[in-house]
């Protein structure tokens, strides 16, 4: 991060303990009369105690020994290697004397014990009394424990960016995912969050589907208002399929030509066939001669067809389907790829060649022949938006609100609810005010018709870093750099925050460090204090998903998968639970596995999205974290644990004589979540509390395989009781930074 938020004092029991350990040690060192040093404090490494180790002595004395054998001239002339070496028996011997010595002076202070090791400190604390002082603090915060004191920082996280006219898919996901836990994990922190959303209402996306919409499939949008958002997604991939056609053509006849040994041996015989079998009888039979010739020399070159060379341009739709019963008979007849000299190795199967020829095929003979009209009519329709046609305007309000509200649907879904709704459309107008300022103070200037900054020249960088940015097209209709100018001086200006999050995926990355120093250039200084929090993208086994393929998997389509796979593991796992039980916790197991997949990879990671992975009962996914949460409930219950009865065993907790291993690590990890909300907070990275969920279950599931609650005798059974609840607690405090439910029942 650019900017650093005020830490707050460090939270929990543990915390404190560490603060006195380390006061008592440099207590001692002043005392001692030694030089002030930091006091480094580590676990100590020994199982079945709980406290700190401390190699303050080592330094100490390193410094001590050095000094003396510099003032006695000891070290001229040595290299640092060969002074270290002169130094050691010297530094051994000391680091044990001044251990021995701060060790008595903390003899009288409050931990169990202190002693002396190889020169280390280990500070041991009594591991039933800080057992209980955690668990208090653990039951008495509750759903806060772990969060820190709130400051006056004001923070605003942008995310969950969907455009309108377009379909809300699997890659969204991550971001609403990280966007929901950084603000969460944020507020845990300390800061005054406030969430919002940018959502893309006008673009060329916008234009594409409402001219797909209008031409094609005007009055057919469904009777029930809630599926038009969807659908709208649909006629969006279909423009975009219809507009790319021509170029998805040429590129597979380039592939095929390139790397399929079938297709190269059959050219020749398939170009015949076109000859034979033409089906059109106003071809003229001397141009027909001349492209299937053209076909045969760029085909047999492996180079690409040029369209406009084509003297008739429909050679191509009689050439499609020879072309698919020859990629059909290569799926059915496969033959042993043999290296061909000169011909890199396929990089594609036969099945996928024909998979892309199929979903060609079906739309060759009309859309091929009117494509090329298409483009001008988008540029008409465009210019129907810069003129505010009222009807199209019309158009755009009607449809932009079934997109809407899908999206709030869908973020309801995923708990995202959001203070500020920023729209693309409404910062068009203040965007095209800050060009014409910035070319007005000569920050901007027009190159090549459009206005440009050029920022590294700006800034006196002599190595290529932040380049050249236009900033509006050079008929003036705005860019998406044109808004987010605009947008990001209005968050500053208008809702007094002192830090801006955009969580926007890592291709981006260099657009907003652009955005941000052209605001510098210009004089706003809070430009400083802003910040894009990249992610990397959801990759399926397919490849990364892209919203512009007619395939990629929709969200609801991938949640009601999860949805349906999690009621069967339920009904599987607890067939006694009643049907409106078994739907509630389907969703909350279906939502939470798809969240945590996207949490569980740091943020700079490719997530490769794997439902049966996600779904997992047994690793390292949601459903083993709530189940380990649904497992405590039920213990709680089984033991008649009521509010009242745990305030009462709180008050009462003893562990006994000793507190078992098992005990002991899980009461460990449950002092860490302080610690963990602050790292997690400082790095904006979810995937430290997602691990620590993690590990907080798998202990939890080891403490129950080895320590009896219910069965055990008191006062060990209700410590026992207190530490699941604890756990039962901390669980759900984690699950909850992460924006996942916690199930009671499974």
């Amino acid at each position: 991060p650019t900017t650093e938020s005020p830490v707050a004092v460090s939270g929990g029991i543990i915390a404190a303990a560490e603060r006195q350990a380390e006061a008592a040690i440099a207590k001692a060192i002043k005392e001692l009369k030694l030089p002030a040093r930091t006091v480094d404090l580590r676990p100590l490494p020994f199982e079945g105690r709980w406290g700190f180790a401390s190699s303050v002595c080592f330094g100490l004395a390193n410094d001590e020994v050095m000094a003396k054998l510099e003032k006695e001239g000891k070290l001229e002339g040595l290299s640092k290697k060969e002074a270290k070496a002169l130094a050691a028996d010297a530094v051994r011997k000391r680091v044990g004397e001044l251990s021995e010595k701060i060790v008595k002076r903390l003899a009288n202070e409050d931990f169990a014990s202190v002693e002396a090791v190889n020169g280390y400190i280990n500070i041991s604390l009594d591991p039933n009394a800080v057992a209980k002082k955690l668990l208090e603090e653990i039951l008495s915060q509750g759903a806060s424990y772990g969060s820190h004191p709130l400051t006056e920082e004001r923070v605003m996280v942008e995310h969950s960016q969907p455009n309108t006219h377009k379909a809300f898919h699997v890659g969204h996901l991550r971001n609403t995912t990280i966007g929901v836990s950084i603000s969460r994990i944020l507020r845990a922190g300390g800061a005054q969050v406030s969430d919002a959303t940018y959502i893309g209402d006008i673009g060329a996306h916008v234009i594409k589907c409402l001219w797909c919409y209008e031409n094609f499939h005007k009055g057919a949008e469904p009777a029930d208002p809630a599926e038009r958002g969807r659908w709208l997604g649909e006629i969006y991939a279909e423009a975009d399929t219809r507009l790319n056609f021509r170029k998805d053509v040429i590129d597979l006849l380039l592939l095929l030509s390139t790397e399929d040994p079938q297709f190269i041996a059959g050219i020749d015989r398939m170009l015949k066939y076109v000859w034979r079998l033409r089906n059109d009888p106003t071809f003229d039979e001397s141009n027909l001669a001349l492209d299937i010739a053209y076909l045969l020399g760029r085909f047999s070159n492996a180079q690409e067809v040029k369209v406009e060379m084509l003297l008739d341009e429909r050679v191509l739709v009689e050439f499609w389907p020879i072309l698919g019963e020859l990629l059909q008979e290569a799926v059915t007849r496969p033959r042993t790829f043999a290296p061909i000299e000169g011909m890199p190795e396929p990089t594609t199967t036969p099945e996928e060649r024909l998979r892309r020829w199929q979903r060609l095929a079906p739309h060759m003979a009309a859309w091929w022949v009117e494509s090329p009209r298409w483009g001008e009519e988008i540029k008409e329709t465009f210019q129907r938006w810069e003129q505010q046609e009222p009807e199209f305007v019309a158009l755009w309000e009607e449809t932009r609100g079934w997109s809407l509200a899908d999206f709030r649907r869908i973020f309801h879904e995923l708990g995202a609810t959001f203070d500020h709704w920023f729209y693309e459309s409404e910062v068009e107008e203040p965007g095209k005010r800050i060009v014409e300022d910035l070319l007005a103070r000569g920050i901007a200037e027009i190159s090549d018709g459009l206005p440009v900054v050029k920022i590294d020249e700006k800034l006196g960088l002599k190595t290529e870093t932040y380049r050249t940015m236009p900033i509006l097209r050079s008929d003036g209709t705005t860019l998406y750099s044109t808004k987010d100018l605009a947008l990001t001086k209005q968050k500053f200006e208008e809702f007094g925050i002192d830090r801006a999050i955009w969580v926007v995926d890592v291709r981006q990355s260099l657009y907003f460090q652009q955005i941000f120093k052209i605001l510098e250039l210009w004089g706003f200084e809070e430009a400083e204090s802003a910040y894009h929090l990249p992610y990397e993208m959801v990759r399926l086994k397919e490849g990364v998903i892209s919203s512009r393929k007619g395939n990629v998997p929709v969200y609801d389509d991938v949640r009601d998968a999860a949805v349906v796979r999690a009621y069967q593991i339920i009904e599987e796992k607890n067939p006694e639970l009643d049907e409106d039980t078994k739907i509630m916790v389907s969703w909350q197991v279906a939502i939470g596995a798809l969240k945590y997949s996207m949490l569980a990879r740091d943020n700079n990671k490719m997530v490769t999205f794997d439902l049966d992975e996600a779904l997992s009962f047994d690793g390292h996914a949601s459903p083993y974290i709530q189940y380990a949460h649904a497992r405590a409930c039920r213990i709680l219950e089984h033991g008649k644990v009521t509010p009242r009865s745990l305030r009462k065993i709180v008050d009462e907790i003893n562990f006994g004589t000793e507190v078992t291993p098992e005990e002991l690590s899980l009461l460990q990890l449950l002092a860490k979540l302080p610690e963990e909300v602050r790292q997690a907070a400082d790095e904006y990275r979810p995937l430290v509390i997602a691990n620590y969920a993690y590990e907080v279950a798998k202990q939890f599931n080891d403490f129950y395989h080895a320590c009896p609650v219910l069965n055990a005798k008191q006062p060990t059974k209700n410590a026992r009781i207190a530490l699941v609840a604890a756990t039962r607690q901390v669980l759900a405090n984690s699950l909850d930074l992460l924006g996942i439910h916690a199930p009671r029942v499974m």
